[in-house]
């Protein structure tokens, strides 16, 4: 009988592949699911934009954003939310708490660290009352041991300025690193600071002053950081002053954070990354950097500048095979788009493709998040798969000049890219989801191939059951 139930399984695959339940050549993302709406509630905060996301080795999705009174203003909490059905369903959000009472909340960050199943949420504490960039500032590192049910909370920033726009990571070792920056209100510079915490989050110190032997310390803003897997720190960020274009520069450190090498010119051969505010409800645009490693120790680094002379945005890639010291041509994610696209985020995932997504207007009045992916053949040069919209083709008035300074994709442990973004579609910014579906989730049923075909596999069992024979008692 194992014959004949081996051949009846061969069957039943052959007709799924055939009427398209199964994919038999395409496994690549072709679509995304549909779109949840994870910023449910307005009061007393109508925006919400700057989402972040994590997802842990059992699936469990976690998202975070930043909650302000307005679509281009300041952050005054950030909040959190989870799904355990593979986004489907998802938690009512809550705001996370405040390490001191009274203060506002912005700049929120998720990192998941499957060895002791813990999920870390930094953020930005400041004064809300007092002037722009003055009062109290700190990066606080929130911990959770229950998958988000409750924290603990402790600082993890002892700059001397205006704390801001900070990443964090966790390296193979179980080290925290947070990246931020640091803005000297008086005088105007703003240097990149690193703490590490050695016990799991319970407590952060000072290990670095990134930017302290650049010729110019002034304006080096929004650091990335990450580790490779031999547990080395490595930190990109963009340096511009006065609106002047400017360099994307990448460092590392050999000994946790003490040290750091020459920076590297990521975009020398253009040196147009800058940061542009709103005008003539555009939305605003940064050349904040991304990092990322794959299994192999290749380093990725992904942003977006004014590379070609048409005075468009568009977003590059490059890599490296010897941990930064030199670096492949750039690559532009978007050749053939027209009109503007920034915001870039990226994963990678276990084989190596690299997931990217970004904002794009297309040249109109309005703007989406697409998705991309790269796929690297043994010729080292990148195949790039065909754009699609993530937000099921509804756009965002530039009237919303702002949706923060980023957005977030993350691969899953089975490779399929999660993706949150802010939207604008019912006139105001609200935080969306969506998840990516391969052909065989997307593929629809050919009823005129499949009746036949399933008329046919009751034939061909009844001639299994009664060719082959039977033993006594079965």
């Amino acid at each position: 009988m194992k014959k004949e139930l081996l051949l009846l399984i061969i069957l039943v695959q052959f007709i799924q592949v055939e009427i398209g339940l199964i994919s038999a050549e395409d496994s690549s993302i072709q679509s995304f699911s549909e779109n949840k709406l994870l910023s449910t509630r307005d009061s007393p905060y109508t925006h919400h934009v700057e989402p972040t996301l994590a997802i842990s080795g059992e699936g469990i999705i976690f998202a975070g954003w930043k909650e302000a009174y307005t679509h281009n203003g300041g952050g005054v909490r950030v909040s959190f939310s989870k799904s355990v059905d593979n986004g489907a369903t998802w938690l009512e959000p809550f705001n996370m708490p405040n390490f001191i009472p009274g203060t506002g909340q912005s700049d929120p960050w998720l990192v998941w660290y499957e060895e002791t199943k813990t999920l870390y949420y930094t953020y930005l504490e400041y004064a809300l009352n007092a002037p722009l960039g003055e009062g109290f500032s700190q990066m606080t590192v929130a911990k959770s041991t229950d998958y988000g049910d409750s924290w603990t909370m402790v600082t993890a920033s002892y700059g001397i300025g205006f704390a801001d726009k900070e990443t964090m990571t966790v390296s193979n070792d179980g080290k925290l690193y947070v990246a931020y920056d640091d803005i000297n209100i008086t005088s105007g510079a703003t240097y990149v600071r690193l703490t590490r915490s050695d016990d799991g989050g319970s407590t952060f110190t000072e290990v670095g002053l990134i930017t302290d032997s650049i010729t110019n310390p002034v304006d080096h803003l929004a650091p990335y950081v990450t580790t490779d897997s031999n547990n080395n720190v490595f930190i990109a960020w963009l340096w511009f002053t006065d609106n002047i274009w400017g360099d994307i520069y990448v460092t590392s450190s050999t000994d946790q954070g003490q040290t750091f090498t020459i920076p590297v010119d990521i975009n020398q051969d253009g040196e147009n990354g800058t940061f542009e505010t709103s005008l003539d409800q555009r939305p605003t645009k940064g050349s904040i950097p991304v990092i990322h490693f794959d299994r192999n120790d290749r380093l990725y680094v992904l942003w977006s500048e004014k590379y070609v002379e048409d005075g468009l945005w568009d977003v590059y890639l490059r890599y490296s095979d010897d941990y930064g010291l030199t670096f492949s041509p750039r690559y532009q994610v978007n050749p053939t788009t027209p009109g503007n696209q920034w915001e870039p985020d990226m994963d990678i995932d276990s084989e190596g493709n690299v997931h990217v997504v970004y904002y794009d207007d297309e040249g109109g009045s309005s703007f989406k998040p697409f998705y991309r992916v790269l796929e690297f053949p043994v010729s080292e040069e990148p195949i790039f798969n065909t754009p699609i919209d993530i937000s099921n083709g509804v756009p965002t008035s530039n009237t919303f000049t702002r949706p923060g300074d980023y957005f977030t994709i993350r691969v899953d442990p089975n490779n399929f890219p999660h993706v949150v973004w802010s939207d604008g579609r019912n006139d105001e910014m609200d935080i969306y989801y969506a998840h990516g579906l391969k052909a065989s989730e997307t593929a629809t049923t050919d009823t005129s191939k499949s009746t036949p075909l399933i008329s046919c596999v009751f034939a061909i069992v009844s001639l299994i059951i009664y060719t082959f024979p039977r033993k006594k008692g079965r």
